[in-house]
C-alpha cells in the first residue's frame, strides 16, 4: 500500500483509464458505467486517494472554510464564541480556520490581507471593541465583525455568533 498522497494522474496510470473517467467516476458521475466507478473506486481506497481540497476549491469557487479571529482564546467569552462558531459552521459543512490577534490590530489586519489569497469564503472577526467594516476593505470575500465581552451571557454569545455565521454565509 502506498503511503503518500496519490493523485488523480497517478490514478489514471494505475486503473489504464484517462484522467477525465478517473474523474468523473471519483465524482459520480453517472456517464461513467457502474463497473468502471467500482473499479477507480477501488484502486483509489488501495492507495489512499484524498481529493486536493485546493483544485476542488478552484474548480467550484469555493473553499467551505471560514476564518475566525479572535483576540485572545483563553478569554472565555472568545472560547465560547469559536466554539459554537466551529460547530454552526460544521453542520453547514464549513471548517472553521482559526487565529488569534493577542489584542493586536496590526495582526488582525495582517490576518484579514494574508486570507484574501482565496483560500476561505469569509471571515469572522471577534472582537470586545466596536469597529467598523472599512477597516477590512475585501470584495472577495465578506467579512463579519462580531462584538462579544464577558458581559454577555454565553447564550447571548451564541446567538450573535450564529448570526455573524449565517451573514459570512449569504455572501
Amino acid at each position: 500500500m502506498k503511503s503518500s498522497a496519490v493523485t488523480i494522474k497517478e490514478l489514471s496510470f494505475l486503473s489504464g483509464y484517462s484522467i477525465s473517467t478517473v474523474s468523473k467516476a471519483l465524482n459520480n458521475k453517472l456517464e461513467i458505467s457502474k463497473g468502471t466507478r467500482e473499479t477507480i473506486k477501488t484502486i483509489a481506497k488501495q492507495y489512499n486517494y484524498v481529493p486536493n481540497n485546493y483544485a476542488v476549491s478552484l474548480r467550484m469557487q469555493k473553499t467551505g472554510s471560514i476564518a475566525v479571529i479572535v483576540p485572545d482564546i483563553t478569554k472565555a467569552c472568545y472560547s465560547h464564541s469559536l466554539s459554537h462558531l466551529q460547530t454552526s459552521a460544521e453542520s453547514f459543512g464549513y471548517r472553521i480556520l482559526f487565529y488569534q490577534s493577542f489584542y493586536s490590530n496590526t495582526k488582525e489586519l495582517n490576518c484579514v490581507t494574508s486570507l484574501s489569497d482565496g483560500s476561505i469564503d469569509g471571515i469572522i472577526v471577534v472582537s470586545s471593541e466596536s469597529k467598523e467594516n472599512s477597516n477590512y476593505v475585501n470584495n472577495a470575500f465578506p467579512i463579519e465583525l462580531l462584538h462579544v465581552d464577558s458581559n454577555q451571557s454565553v447564550e447571548e454569545i451564541n446567538d450573535l455568533s450564529y448570526t455573524s455565521l449565517l451573514n459570512v454565509l449569504k455572501g
